[in-house]
């Protein structure tokens, strides 16, 4: 279904619930989706994953995301549009789980991220910085790739010594990925008084140095 005065009312019915300027812009960047879903929901296609992040992925308020079903309902019933009404109520789940599941994923998203560098270093001058390792994951893939990225921009910011803070795991995989690059891990203890790692005997394949060819 093209661009229609249906797809329009729809987007009017939602900017009178919407509660602030990034509502209202959510509105607008989801104009193609809204159109998709109103000929699905005419042709009476599965209501799982038609509405899922219709707003959700636009940063859109749970208040705006809980009616905009119902607004569709209203638009096309407004125009005399044929639509399932018995379809609402598995519309409006599925519009919710799928918006929860996107916002949950976002904050996951946003919490990985404030360990990144420079997030997770506090500068102790003299090319010197300290490091807080506590990634929250305990999967070690993840963590050997975040040791590399964070390794990664130490020496490109030409650090040469880091103190070392945080979880077992997370310290470890840090202190080798320095060791590889020749940054001084201070004091030579990961945590707690314990040895660092020494260094690995070659080079892991794991650690994707974007300097080194």
């Amino acid at each position: 279904m093209p661009t229609t005065p249906v797809v329009a009312a729809w987007s009017e019915h939602d900017e009178a619930r919407a509660l602030h300027p990034v509502d209202r812009s959510a509105i607008g960047t989801t104009e193609a989706a809204r159109s998709l879903v109103l000929e699905l929901f005419g042709a009476g296609a599965p209501a799982r994953d038609l509405f899922n992040a219709l707003l959700a992925e636009a940063g859109a308020s749970p208040s705006l995301a809980a009616g905009t079903i119902d607004n569709a309902a209203r638009a096309l019933s407004d125009r005399g549009a044929p639509f399932d009404a018995a379809r609402l109520p598995a519309a409006r789940a599925s519009l919710v789980e799928g918006y929860v599941a996107a916002v949950r994923a976002a904050e996951h998203a946003a919490g990985l991220a404030s360990w990144e560098y420079p997030a997770c270093a506090v500068p102790l001058g003299d090319d010197s910085v300290a490091i807080a390792c506590g990634h929250p994951t305990d999967d070690g893939e993840a963590l050997r790739a975040w040791a590399a990225r964070v390794v990664g921009r130490l020496v490109k910011a030409k650090v040469r010594r880091a103190v070392l803070a945080g979880a077992n795991v997370a310290t470890a995989e840090i202190a080798s990925a320095l060791e590889l690059v020749g940054i001084e891990i201070a004091g030579g203890a990961a945590r707690d008084g314990r040895e660092a790692p020494p260094a690995p005997a070659t080079t892991k394949s794991w650690l994707r140095l974007p300097w080194r060819r």
